[in-house]
């Protein structure tokens, strides 16, 4: 009879400890696309433009970035970065776009993809960090992501 209560305690301690453990969730994917790019004007010492950026979630629980940095390339070459210290929520499987102010430092080369013929898509890489924060931790999360745009309104 005692052993049975000496297991039965056990079990419910064994019980009471591991309901106070908590599971940590991974954010999993998330992906980022390039929708726009436009001049936000410019100044003797700099160049900028707006990009407008959507993020996918691919998770089954909402994520909330802290800041966003990103590198833009235009047909293979680097032309310029955006960070942006704007919160971004994302709702569980869902997109979200936000507008980030890139600083454009190979200003020859936005002219000239954006001079070239009548069709002006060029074809873009964009590496992304999305941070976020983890209770007391803060998380980064890189993305890249590749396609084509239309430079037309640069030129407006």
């Amino acid at each position: 009879m005692t052993s049975i209560r000496f297991l039965s305690v056990l079990a419910l301690l064994c019980g009471l400890l591991a309901s106070g453990c908590q599971t940590r969730y991974s954010v999993g994917e998330i992906s980022v696309s390039v929708v726009d790019l436009r001049p936000a004007g410019s100044t003797l010492l700099e160049s900028r433009a707006v990009m407008t950026v959507r993020y996918f979630n691919e998770n089954v629980v909402p994520v909330a970035f802290s800041d966003t940095s990103h590198k833009l390339y235009l047909n293979g070459s680097y032309v310029g970065k955006a960070v942006s210290n704007q919160a971004v929520g994302l709702p569980p499987a869902s997109t979200v776009t936000q507008e980030v102010v890139v600083f454009l430092e190979n200003v020859p080369l936005v002219n000239q993809l954006a001079r070239m013929g009548q069709d002006r898509s060029v074809s873009y890489k964009l590496v992304s960090v999305l941070t976020y924060r983890k209770g007391d931790d803060t998380e980064r999360i890189p993305a890249e992501a590749s396609g084509t745009i239309d430079l037309s309104t640069l030129l407006q």
